[in-house]
Order: structure tokens, then C-alpha cells, then sequence
């Protein structure tokens, strides 16, 4: 397999799995005709056509969920941010923020409210989508709702350590975490959040990999072109 050959196949997981099963022979040769000779990497029309076409196909319950994946990891990641205590000039001998931009606070508000409308909907369009009428639907449906599940869990301990530090303290009466006393305090779990949900999007994108309704991705099966096979 040549170099081309090989960073092509790669490419063609832009698409789901049944998908490829069907077509990935077809796409393959014609990005290598559409290649010149020696070529060892295709071009940057080809890679874009590849990855908006395998977006459009994955339909608009995968990105659905993957925005409410990306919307978890986002919150979580400012939570890591309002949750550190804030580093002072003295501490790297230049000027750093010691408050976040409002447009940021509006911005994770808003990311908050969406991430919430968007539950609901995201388990709903994930059962349409894995039609569980079908034989093994209901497995595919039950990890669907297991990764939702996880989801929300992850939520939840995200929103528990957003109030880290002043929860050192325990139930202690009257504690008072000082602002300004000791070393930088850093919640670096939020962190270890973040990657689980990345790695929870992995798995819902997995789950949806079967083929989708005609109303979910479009049908390019009976398209000759060049662009339809791309």
C-alpha cells in the first residue's frame, strides 16, 4: 500500500463504519485516480469534500449529541478555570488576569442552559435513531442510555467540584477559605471530567455507527459523481 493509498484509507473514517462497509472501495479509487502520480498526500480539496461529506452522512442526531458532548466538556473546563485560584504576578513575574472577561461568564451561562435544553432531546433522538423495533436494537438502546446516564453523572460531579475550594472545609462551621493564603489552589479533576467527556463522545459515536433513517443522513448511494463520492 502506497503512502497515498494508506493516508487516504485514513481519511475515509471521516465516514461511519456501515457506510464505509458499502463504499470505501468506490471513494478510495477515485481519490487515487483524481491524484496526480507521485503523489503522496491527497489534496486539500479532497480532504475537505471527505470530511464535510462523512460529517453530513454521521446525520443530525450524531451531532446533536456530540454538541451536547462538547458543550459538557466546555463547562467543565471553565468550572477548572473559576475553581483555581487565580495566579498573581508575583508568581510568574508577569502581568496575568486575576478576573475572567464578562463576555466569558456569559458565554458559560449560556453553555450551561443549552448543555440542560439539550438532555432530553439527546436521549429521545437517540432511541428514534437505533430503532429498537430492530433485532439487537434494544442492546444499542440500552448503551445509548447507559452513556446518557454517564453523561449526566459527569454533569453532576462537574457542578459538586464548581464549588471547590470553599468545600475544603468539609461541614465545618463558619469555615473561611483565605483568597490570598497559601499556594495556588487547583481542582485538577475537572480535568480527568473533560477527558471522560471526549472519550464518552468515542462511545456515543460508536453506538450510532449503524446506518440512519432517510430523514437522519442524507442518501448519496445513487449519486455517480465525483463530489456525491467524495
Amino acid at each position: 500500500m502506497s503512502p497515498l493509498e494508506r493516508r487516504c484509507h485514513w481519511l475515509l473514517h471521516a465516514y461511519p463504519a456501515w457506510y464505509r462497509r458499502n463504499r470505501a472501495d468506490e471513494m478510495l479509487g477515485t481519490l487515487l485516480e483524481a491524484s496526480p502520480p507521485g503523489s503522496r498526500w491527497p489534496s486539500f480539496r479532497d480532504v475537505r469534500a471527505l470530511v464535510i461529506g462523512g460529517l453530513r452522512v454521521r446525520g443530525w442526531v450524531w451531532w446533536l449529541s456530540i454538541l451536547w458532548v462538547v458543550l459538557g466538556a466546555a463547562i467543565t473546563g471553565y468550572t477548572f478555570f473559576v475553581t483555581t485560584k487565580p495566579f498573581t504576578n508575583a508568581d510568574f513575574w508577569i502581568p496575568l488576569w486575576n478576573t475572567e472577561p464578562k463576555v466569558v461568564s456569559i458565554a458559560a451561562y449560556l453553555s450551561v442552559a443549552a448543555s440542560v435544553l439539550l438532555t432530553i432531546p439527546v436521549l429521545v433522538a437517540g432511541f428514534v435513531r437505533l430503532r429498537v423495533s430492530e433485532p439487537r436494537g434494544w442492546l444499542r438502546a440500552a448503551a445509548w442510555a447507559g452513556a446518557w446516564v454517564a453523561g449526566l453523572a459527569l454533569m453532576r460531579q462537574a457542578g459538586i467540584w464548581s464549588e471547590y475550594p470553599a468545600t475544603r472545609c468539609g461541614n465545618a462551621m463558619g469555615c473561611i477559605v483565605p483568597q490570598d493564603s497559601g499556594p495556588a489552589i487547583v481542582s485538577w479533576g475537572e480535568l480527568a471530567i473533560c477527558a471522560a467527556w471526549l472519550a464518552l463522545g468515542a462511545v456515543m459515536t460508536q453506538i450510532l455507527a449503524g446506518p440512519a433513517h432517510g430523514w437522519d443522513a442524507p442518501d448519496t448511494s445513487s449519486r455517480p459523481s465525483r463530489k456525491a463520492s467524495l
